[in-house]
């Protein structure tokens, strides 16, 4: 029987009320049908959420009123994290990507007979981080299911996969939600005042979910610390700062990638030509080192850092366009700079 401890939890009081509204219009409507569905969301923890949801609901026996019963032998084991029709697929610890041979046993999971009847449930968490070895050989299950077998893949950046993946797969884009709700939700997830969760919602960089997860942990403070070195970069003397020491390589990548987002939607349309250029510029670099190393690319942790410092520290430089198009180059993307 799969062991799968991560959906282990309360799903209905984690999960925000804009989602399960969703859920249920889109499951009232004509997109219930088909046998792979790509769950898409810029929080890569609300696009995982709700595919954990739709899967519950696909598995539950006794759904009321187009909702999961929560009660019946199916539900109890999904929320015990002990559901035997139901593998996770994500990247292993000390990884860096889905591999193949992660996919060819979830496949074999897929052949086998259903335990309590229903289906057998491949969910495929960050889908984007799939080798391409590894895509290709879902692809095959994508193109020829097994039997009553279901494939839910969730992702921030769907872009990544390959498209004959996602041409085979039901998109399901969440939808944007208004400030307030958000706020409203993220201080009585987290027992906070509007203040903090504000605080909280710009730390997780607008991302909803994510900002649930959070807490008073080290690893916050060090994330904390993290995003708060960014907007003060170009002020930054000697090295980089030592904040970006404190996380994880992915940490550090995901959250300037996500910062500098931020910055390019905050230019505004008349500024566009004249400061814009410089942050996409920057945004590609984050975005395809980030890439390469999700895939297998393995450079010291010094040496990234150094690099992203390097880079962001140069960006108001005349020849930022060179600088910028040099470290494509060396990654193996010549041309995208210009």
């Amino acid at each position: 029987m799969p062991d799968t401890p991560e959906l282990a939890l309360d799903l209905h009081a984690a999960t925000p009320p804009w989602l399960i509204v969703h859920l249920r219009e889109w499951m009232s409507g004509t997109g219930d049908k088909g046998h792979a569905y790509l769950v898409v969301s810029e929080d890569a923890e609300e696009a995982s959420l709700f595919a954990k949801q739709l899967a519950m609901h696909k598995l539950c026996h006794d759904l009321q009123d187009g909702m999961v019963c929560r009660r019946c032998q199916s539900c109890r084991a999904f929320l015990a994290g002990t559901h035997g029709d139901l593998l996770l697929l994500q990247v292993s610890e000390g990884k860096t990507a889905i591999g193949i041979d992660q996919v060819r046993e979830a496949t074999h999971f897929l052949q086998q007979t259903a335990m309590y009847g229903a289906a057998k449930l491949l969910l495929v968490r960050d889908a984007d981080q799939m080798t391409l070895a590894a895509a290709n050989s879902l692809l095959k299950t994508l193109e020829e299911p097994p039997g009553n077998a279901l494939v839910l893949l969730s992702s921030a950046e769907a872009w990544r996969l390959p498209p004959t993946v996602r041409s085979r797969c039901q998109l399901l884009r969440l939808p944007n939600v208004q400030k307030d709700a958000v706020l409203e939700w993220l201080g009585s997830q987290v027992q906070a005042t509007a203040t903090d969760a504000e605080h909280l919602l710009n730390m997780a960089q607008g991302r909803a979910v994510t900002a649930g997860l959070m807490t008073d942990s080290e690893d916050f403070a060090a994330q904390e610390a993290l995003v708060a070195s960014f907007p003060f970069l170009d002020q930054q003397q000697g090295g980089p700062p030592a904040a970006w020491s404190g996380v994880d390589v992915s940490v550090l990548l995901s959250e300037l990638l996500a910062w500098v987002e931020g910055q390019v939607r905050e230019v505004d349309a008349d500024g566009f030509c004249h400061h814009a250029q410089n942050w996409l510029l920057l945004h590609r670099c984050v975005a395809e080192l980030s890439f390469r190393i999700k895939h297998g690319a393995t450079p010291g942790k010094d040496i990234v850092i150094a690099e992203l410092f390097r880079l962001c520290r140069s960006r108001e430089h005349v020849a930022f366009v060179e600088i910028g198009g040099r470290f494509l180059s060396s990654l193996g993307r010549e041309g995208m700079a210009s």
